[in-house]
């Protein structure tokens, strides 16, 4: 949406993006040209053009919709863009995660319309697959297929402190509460993060959760924690995955979310409130 909450067109979006993210100077700052030279390329593609652009640090993907909470609901692929070369990540459905390295940002455009092309011919329902990378990582930290915990007093200690405990919180607390995972070095786009699935270790805020649930019109459930307690964890009723920070920050919908944070994806920040 625009400041003014109009609609824009797919072209103002990216006319607007690319206006942003011109480089005002190469001095000191070689990351720039680099996504600009990316977001130029894609929106000279026909099917990533037809979408709208989202960006995050030097992370560009598309979503079929211009509203922050609705992006990455689609598990579609991502681009970066770096000083020298430009990745693409994707998970293809049932398969591992594809990446590729170019130094052309017209070959990471046609990589990944081919991958969003792809996945939505492919398109199917059934139990999430996990990439053998992300589920060596919850074997290694207890979990197993069909794992379920009681969850019974985790709600009773969190609503008595008054929380609000949803059905999709729950759920994921039956399969993934409990386990803790060590830092993993670098990641996709940012550090692999400890996390830690205890929901108990958000007692005492339900003020913050309440109030960031307010801001972005959601009902977030604490998880657990991440990096030893710099940040909590959080869980809205339609399954997106949240770091709760200063700003709101979203990992994206489960399943897809959990791989994120596992393989080290920054998570994508609300835009900050226009400027009146």
């Amino acid at each position: 949406m625009g400041a003014d909450g109009v609609k824009r067109s797919h072209a103002q979006a990216w006319a607007e993006l690319q206006e942003a993210c011109r480089p005002r100077s190469a001095e000191g700052d070689r990351s720039s040209p680099s996504l600009w030279l990316l977001i130029q390329a894609a929106r000279r593609e026909p099917l990533l053009s037809a979408m709208y652009p989202w960006i995050s640090m030097r992370q560009l993907g598309v979503s079929a919709s211009d509203s922050w909470e609705e992006w990455g609901r689609e598990p579609l692929p991502a681009m970066f863009a770096r000083p020298d070369t430009y990745l693409v990540e994707g998970r293809p459905v049932g398969g591992e995660r594809v990446a590729l390295e170019t130094a052309d940002p017209a070959e990471a455009v046609a990589f990944a319309a081919r991958l969003v092309r792809d996945r939505r011919a492919a398109r199917t329902k059934g139990p999430h697959v996990w990439s053998a990378e992300v589920e060596a990582v919850l074997r290694g930290a207890g979990w197993y297929p069909g794992r379920s915990v009681d969850t019974t007093a985790w709600r009773e200690r969190l609503e008595a402190d008054g929380f609000h405990i949803h059905s999709a919180a729950e759920e994921f607390l039956r399969e993934f509460g409990g386990l803790t995972v060590g830092s993993g070095g670098s990641g996709i786009t940012s550090a692999r993060e400890a996390f830690e699935l205890d929901p108990l270790l958000a007692l005492g805020e339900d003020d913050r959760f309440g109030d960031w649930g307010e801001e972005i019109g959601r009902r977030i459930a604490p998880l657990g924690e991440v990096d030893h307690g710099r940040f909590f964890l959080g869980l809205d009723e339609h399954g997106e995955l949240y770091l709760v920070a200063g700003r709101p920050a979203r990992f994206g919908r489960m399943p897809e979310a959990l791989e994120n944070l596992v393989l080290g994806v920054m998570p994508v920040h609300m835009p900050d409130p226009p400027q009146l």
